[in-house]
């Protein structure tokens, strides 16, 4: 394309008077400026050219723009997609190494408490051992001491029964007399009423007790006997008497 370089040329002039006065002297001045301007058209088509050249730059650089956006807009998905990714499979192994650590920490915890309750439990037979002596020690002390009192309120008891055995006796030896004079009194009458007669009075007394002592099956015996013996001769009768008291 020829550029036809084409020129226009305006002229302007213009005239200044000026006048100074000193004393009495009087100074004239006249100062004209003449100005004469070309302007090239070939600058003006430039200046439309570059212009126009502007405004297709700015399309062309929008146009980059948006490209570069939509290039960058992809390049920062795909490397969240990446970063997303890498985070997850991080997760993954961390949580697997987690898994691992946490099977070996129960597993050191698991043989660490078994061993502790192993320990607990041999100073738990330990003690209950002790506490069972001392509760068998105990429990014979208590035996003992309920024995000596058992002992002790059975001898009281047997020496209270023998008392009243003792007095029993006396009381029968009494009776015994009583009852043997009686006998003697009554024989002395049938001698006299009989020509020959014998009498022979037996009294016999026993009393058994038996207490629960701290021997078993022992037995306490007081008795006695008495034996009457009166005769007198006849010869029509005999006569024989016996009496016996428990």
């Amino acid at each position: 394309m020829s550029v036809v370089a084409q020129t226009a040329t305006s002229t302007t002039g213009s005239a200044v008077a000026h006048t100074a006065v000193a004393e009495n002297v009087a100074v004239k001045s006249v100062v004209s400026t003449e100005t004469q301007s070309k302007v090239s058209l070939e600058n003006t088509q430039k200046m439309a050219a570059l212009m126009s050249k502007l405004g297709t730059t700015h399309q062309q650089i929008d146009e980059y723009s948006r490209r570069r956006t939509e290039q960058i807009s992809e390049e920062v998905a795909a490397a969240i997609n990446r970063i997303v990714a890498e985070t997850q499979i991080q997760q993954q192994t961390l949580l697997a190494d987690a898994n691992a650590r946490s099977a070996v920490v129960e597993e050191e915890y698991k043989l660490k408490l078994q061993k502790f309750v192993e320990e607990l439990d041999v100073v738990k037979a330990q003690n209950l051992a002790t506490l069972e002596r001392d509760l068998n020690l105990r429990q014979e002390m208590i035996l003992d001491e309920a024995r000596k009192r058992i002992d002790e309120l059975n001898e009281e008891a047997n020496r209270l029964k023998m008392g009243v055995l003792r007095e029993a006796q006396a009381q029968a030896n009494a009776k015994v007399e009583a009852i043997t004079g009686q006998v003697a009194a009554l024989g002395a009458e049938d001698a006299n009423r009989l020509l020959t007669s014998t009498a022979t009075t037996v009294i016999t007394t026993e009393a058994v007790a038996t207490g629960a002592t701290h021997v078993e099956g022992a037995t306490v015996t007081v008795g006695g006997t008495k034996t009457v013996q009166s005769e007198s001769h006849s010869s029509s009768s005999s006569s024989s008497s016996k009496a016996v008291t428990h």
